[in-house]
């Protein structure tokens, strides 16, 4: 079972997405079960200015509601501003290639929308890659090139030619695609739809959850 999330660090939905991912992950374990991240800049080049606030960003790029993006402005800390997540979007595939994906966008998304820590400056990529367990040296060689440039790129091109236009997108072994923000019961649905073979974790917590915990 395949699930590719397309996202962009600066969609405050996908970062609520992969909460729900995590909840997914903890709760749960999977046979043959494989959690692809795929890169959607909403802004290619993107150079902001300090004017340009998140409200903006969501009423220019996100392709949402207005009523969704008064509901999602007053979930946004004033202290959250808009920067640019190139770099951040090729160190995650640098994590993707050293199996570190899932650690290191957890740990992005915690230090943005949690910490507010601003991840477009290269000393704090640093410490949340080698955080999330990714080797300096390769660290390094990504911040001081292009490296990746082509991959970020490419996932955008390719993302826009199957029609993905919509943050956050998710895709279950290529059949089943889901555009905009879904609820870990909705996840678990179409999961089972797709004939994922899950069982409860011994340990686990959230609603879903039926276990007793450990004493």
């Amino acid at each position: 079972m395949k699930l590719e999330f397309w996202l962009d660090y600066l969609s405050p939905v996908c970062y609520k997405q992969h909460k729900r991912i995590e909840e997914l992950m903890f709760n749960y374990k999977f046979e043959d079960f494989e959690l692809l991240y795929r890169s959607f800049e909403l802004i290619p080049d993107f150079n902001p200015d300090q004017q340009y606030s998140f409200q903006q960003l969501l009423k220019d790029y996100h392709w949402v509601s207005l009523e969704e993006i008064n509901k999602i402005s007053c979930e946004i800390p004033d202290e959250l501003a808009v920067l640019n997540v190139h770099d951040a979007h090729r160190l995650s595939h640098l994590a993707k290639k050293d199996n570190l994906a899932f650690l290191f966008n957890k740990k992005l998304f915690s230090a943005f929308y949690e910490d507010h820590k601003d991840i477009s400056n290269s000393k704090v990529l640093t410490e949340i890659a080698l955080d999330a367990g990714l080797e300096l040296s390769k660290i390094q060689e990504v911040l001081s090139s292009d490296l990746y440039s082509d991959s970020v790129q490419l996932n955008r091109e390719n993302a826009v030619h199957k029609g993905i236009h919509k943050l956050p997108h998710l895709r279950i072994d290529g059949k089943i695609r889901l555009s905009g923000y879904h609820s870990e019961k909705e996840l678990i649905s179409y999961l089972t739809m797709a004939s994922a073979k899950m069982t409860k974790n011994e340990y686990c917590e959230g609603e879903n959850c039926e276990r007793k915990k450990a004493r």
